[in-house]
């Protein structure tokens, strides 16, 4: 790892995304945004999920600081969230995901120490863009009555879970 590689556009992006996160986080609460802005700041944090590593991918900057601060910072970032917004989601879908996010935590870490590599499913990409999507349905289901929004978010949760089993199976038996 160099120091240099910090200096890497999709490092750039991954820190700055960190540190725009976290100032927001700690300076305001979720209730000092209106609904819509609100949807639109959690769909930009789900978008700018993918965007560093597109970047790396799209313009040869794949650096071993960013295959390691990448999953870190999305997983943390993603944690901060759903504690900052806890007042709008049920504590069953809380704990569900964070449940979940921990046992990645622990298949990154394996990635991390055995230098195995292992890619990213599309199941993957599509679980995470449903969790958004419910995530923002509880948000505007303050404002208008959702129906199903429960049953939506866990289906959305099986099929989360359903990922990361799959991710730690093929991490320890199919290339370990």
């Amino acid at each position: 790892m160099k120091f240099k590689d910090i200096f890497l556009v999709p490092n750039l992006i991954t820190l700055s995304r960190l540190v725009i996160v976290i100032v927001i986080f700690f300076q305001s609460t979720p209730f000092d945004f209106e609904v819509i802005n609100l949807i639109i700041f959690i769909a930009i944090v789900g978008l700018s999920d993918s965007l560093d590593g597109t970047v790396a991918r799209r313009f040869n900057l794949v650096s071993k600081l960013g295959t390691i601060l990448d999953p870190f910072t999305d997983r943390l970032v993603f944690i901060l969230l759903l504690i900052w917004i806890k007042d709008f989601i049920p504590t069953y879908f809380l704990i569900g995901i964070i449940f979940r996010e921990i046992l990645i935590l622990f298949g990154s870490l394996i990635v991390l120490f055995t230098k195995r590599e292992i890619k990213v499913s599309k199941k993957g990409k599509v679980s995470t863009v449903l969790m958004f999507v419910i995530i923002c349905l509880y948000i505007l289901n303050t404002d208008i009555s959702i129906v199903f929004i429960n049953e939506l978010a866990i289906a959305t949760l099986i099929l989360y879970f359903y990922v990361a089993f799959e991710y730690l199976y093929n991490l320890i038996y199919k290339y370990g």
